[in-house]
């Protein structure tokens, strides 16, 4: 047996004996439930490692083993072996490297693929698409099921050949006992009407429910990102969600007068599509709404897509246009027409000339069907106004004192922006007699306007006669994309401590949350001699945001590791909040231990319990060296504290932020800015009777805003020590990405 000398957590092959560490910072990529690893002298390899393995996914992992579909290289990362710790338990598994491929939706997106695969046409997009279809149908052919269908699950290459990753958690039936081993998550833009709102723990999923995932993806593949149940609500009220719209199975392109949606105007023609895809897509979306066993099959799927790339022409004006010859015309050079000059599928020479890359939007540029937003308004740079004469030096000089003041005064304050905007104005006054603006002077002019006109903005925001802060949380931006590692596990990890390893250990917020979440759970054992001793222990991780990490719960004794109660458990346990752990003044994930007893049949927390000296959730201002949160006090500025509070779920919050964009004003293109003022209370929680909109360019945008504050995590504020509330302004930014 070899055995590796670095250091770092170590793991033992199970088929081979050999043992290697796993260093700390080495981790290509993390989530609730495992981490990702490179294995040393393997790059062809990476060591996927569980946080909390389970009897249940060791044997699940020893089935997908066995019955490896034929074929499967290349096609799916599918478990290699079995990874041990030192002490010989089960501890993950060993998976093929991907690498240098894209994931689909940076390949159906055209402003990503723009980017980064210029040269992918729409006829390599039919090759990834019938890929994908061909194994689906190998691995339903094998007797498996995706399960958790979703575009961030799907690798593709340069050629359209894909790779289906996290294989680990695709629905594994054991033939011999019958046995399943089921997928407990989903996107609900992907589930089909049958699943909605159930729970994935509890549902035995099947062939035709991936089957609606497979032609929500090939919908997207083809028709530039558009999900097939987005489009203009025409209806009354409030616009539905896309899973409320599948669930009636409103589809669109349907045609039927029932339907109060209709395309959106930045998808393409449904027509654009071969006529036998489309015949698909009507099977898929309106004929297995009523029956799920008419969705097409993958095979289908696979074929009729290759046979629509076989019948596709090239365009004589761009030999990246390739489109079906069931057309008359050529539908992109109209696309790119409409969309003033942005080709969805550049040319090769426009490539080479980098006539491809983003640049700035035109006046009247398209709506997009995908929002974005950020914590803070975007700006872009101002275009140049040609090539015109350089100004002479004395005049240049003055376009640049004029910027400078107005910068100046700007940052400082200082200075009251009406002489600010007097000063600047006669030095651009003087400049321009000299000469004709150009080059630096047009652009020193106009930063000049926007600086002084700021100015204004923040003097009378300062001057309303409140202490209201305009202080804001850090950007918000989406995770960059690593397409050379293992993609869609998440966010890097951190160790996890215990708590007897902390400076300090978790605070519980509110302690009835986790008594009520708790007493659901049966616990008919015998109780002690002392009432209030405890019997069982509750397992589960705090993570650095005060909340019970997904994935980490378990109680031992009590229910079975995957039952359909302890995934219930852990869903109620998500409302529970803590302080997070704190190790050299930094949050930390924390293990904790709750001791449970028994009363009346259910199970119920011990706070304090002597028999077994744990005391994990002491009350705030409880632990040595604390003082008790203020939140009955009035909150303060936040510029008056001394620690200002800190984002902790700044990844949920921007996808909270692209989710829930109105439709209604999305669809219209409509973009604006809201500011909302809101209180932190002493937890680190916003007090969801405080927030309210200071200002907004439309009401749904503020109803959208409002959602997305009740979203915010914080660590708490604090002035001398003690955690105290704060009262927070910022605004919150919805624009639509050009594309």
């Amino acid at each position: 047996m070899t055995t590796a000398t670095i250091g770092g957590t170590r793991v033992r092959r199970e088929a081979g004996g050999e043992s290697f560490a796993l260093l700390p910072g080495s981790e290509l990529g993390a989530g609730g439930q495992a981490t990702v690893y490179p294995v040393p002298g393997s790059p062809d390899r990476v060591a996927k490692v569980y946080r909390d393995p389970t009897p249940e996914q060791e044997r699940k992992l020893r089935l997908m083993l066995a019955r490896r579909p034929a074929g499967a290289t290349g096609i799916f990362a599918w478990p290699l072996e079995l990874l041990r710790d030192e002490e010989g338990g089960f501890a993950g598994l060993l998976l093929p490297r991907v690498e240098g491929k894209l994931r689909l939706f940076e390949l159906y997106n055209p402003a990503t693929r723009r980017d980064r695969a210029p040269l992918f046409h729409h006829g390599l997009l039919h090759r990834a698409a019938r890929n994908l279809a061909a194994a689906f149908h190998k691995l339903h052919e094998a007797g498996f099921v995706v399960g958790d269908v979703n575009e961030s699950n799907v690798l593709v290459g340069e050629d359209g050949r894909v790779v289906l990753i996290d294989t680990d958690s695709f629905q594994v039936r054991d033939p011999a006992t019958g046995e399943v081993f089921r997928c407990p998550v989903g996107r609900p833009e992907f589930t089909p009407p049958e699943l909605s709102g159930r729970s994935f723990a509890d549902v035995d999923r099947a062939p035709e429910h991936d089957r609606f995932g497979l032609g929500v993806l090939v919908f997207q593949m083809l028709m530039e990102g558009t999900h097939p149940f987005a489009g203009r609500f025409r209806g009354e009220g409030e616009p539905p969600s896309v899973q409320e719209r599948i669930a009636a199975g409103h589809f669109p392109y349907s045609g039927r007068a029932d339907v109060p949606l209709e395309p959106p105007r930045t998808a393409p023609p449904l027509d654009t599509l071969d006529p036998a895809l489309r015949a698909l897509l009507l099977r898929c979306f309106e004929d297995g709404h009523r029956d799920p066993a008419a969705r097409p099959t993958a095979a289908e799927w696979r074929d009729a897509l290759a046979a629509a790339e076989a019948a596709l022409a090239t365009c004589e004006r761009n030999e990246q246009h390739v489109y079906g010859e069931h057309l008359d015309a050529c539908p992109w050079c109209e696309r790119a027409r409409r969309l003033e000059g942005r080709d969805p599928f550049p040319s090769m020479a426009a490539v080479l000339r980098g006539e491809h890359r983003p640049r700035p939007a035109p006046a009247r540029a398209p709506r997009s069907q995908a929002p974005a937003a950020a914590l803070r308004p975007r700006f872009q740079a101002v275009a140049g106004a040609g090539r015109l004469p350089l100004p002479v030096p004395l005049p240049d000089a003055l376009f640049g004192l004029a910027f400078l003041v107005s910068l100046v005064g700007m940052v400082s304050m200082t200075i009251p922006p009406l002489p600010v905007a007097l000063i600047a104005g006669g030095l651009l006054f003087a400049a321009r007699r000299m000469t004709q603006p150009g080059g630096f002077s047009q652009a020193a002019t106009v930063l000049t306007v926007v600086l002084v006109g700021l100015g204004y903005f923040v003097q009378l925001a300062q001057s309303s006669g409140t202490r209201e802060p305009l202080w804001t949380p850090p950007p918000v931006a989406a995770p960059d994309v690593e397409p050379m590692s293992i993609a869609g596990i998440g966010d890097p990890g951190v160790p996890t401590y215990s708590a007897d390893e902390v400076d300090r250990k978790p605070v519980l917020l509110d302690p009835q949350e986790l008594a009520d979440a708790v007493a659901t759970v049966p616990l008919d054992v015998p109780a002690t001699s002392d009432p209030d001793n405890a019997v069982a222990l509750l397992i589960f991780t705090v993570d650095e945001a005060g909340r019970v990490a997904p994935g980490s719960v378990s109680f031992p004794g009590v229910e079975a590791p995957g039952s359909a109660r302890l995934a219930e458990l852990e869903r109620l346990l998500r409302v529970v909040w803590f302080e997070p752990g704190m190790l050299d003044g930094r949050a930390v994930r924390t293990k904790v231990l709750v001791p449970v007893r028994s009363v009346e049949g259910r199970a119920s927390v011990v706070f304090r319990d002597e028999l077994t000296g744990f005391e994990p959730f002491l009350g705030p201002g409880s632990l040595p060296g604390t003082t008790a949160p203020r939140d009955g006090s009035p909150p303060v500025d936040v510029a008056d504290a001394e620690v200002k509070p800190r984002l902790l779920n700044a990844d949920e919050v921007q996808a909270v932020l692209a989710g829930l964009y109105p439709p209604i004003l999305r669809d219209a293109g409509v973009t604006g800015t809201t500011v909302m003022k809101f209180v932190v209370n002493a937890g680190g929680q916003v007090e969801p009777t405080s927030i309210q909109a200071v200002s907004t360019t439309h009401d749904a945008f503020a109803e959208a805003s409002a959602a997305v504050v009740a979203r915010m995590r914080f660590s708490p504020a604090r002035v001398e020590g003690q955690a105290v509330p704060v009262l927070v302004q910022i605004p919150i930014s919805w624009t639509l990405e050009r594309g």
